[in-house]
């Protein structure tokens, strides 16, 4: 009797091993991004990098073989040269 509940037991542990063990790695990779852009209005400016960088995070995605793509910890910089607005937009992109 108690050698099938160490069998079932080990079976159990194996199949707990397998399943959430190794779910980082069937979850996806992750990659940094960055897109600039330079604009009159900084807002104009902010929001055609944010675009940009979406539309390379889905390129990436779609050459690794990711159906899902999502951003994480989006970090927006803009300096003023001249009249000019010089915007930088870098995150966390993570496919799965």
């Amino acid at each position: 009797m108690l050698r099938n509940f160490l069998v079932a037991g080990a079976a159990i542990a194996v199949v707990w091993s397998f399943t959430f063990i190794s779910q980082p790695v069937a979850a996806g990779s992750c990659t940094i991004l960055g897109e600039k852009a330079i604009g009159l209005k900084q807002s104009e400016t902010s929001a055609r990098a944010l675009k940009q960088l979406n539309r390379k995070a889905n390129h990436w995605a779609n050459k690794s073989g990711y159906k899902t793509v999502w951003l994480s910890k989006v970090a927006t910089i803009c300096t003023k040269k001249g009249a000019l607005y010089s915007c930088t937009v870098g995150a966390k992109a993570c496919g799965g």
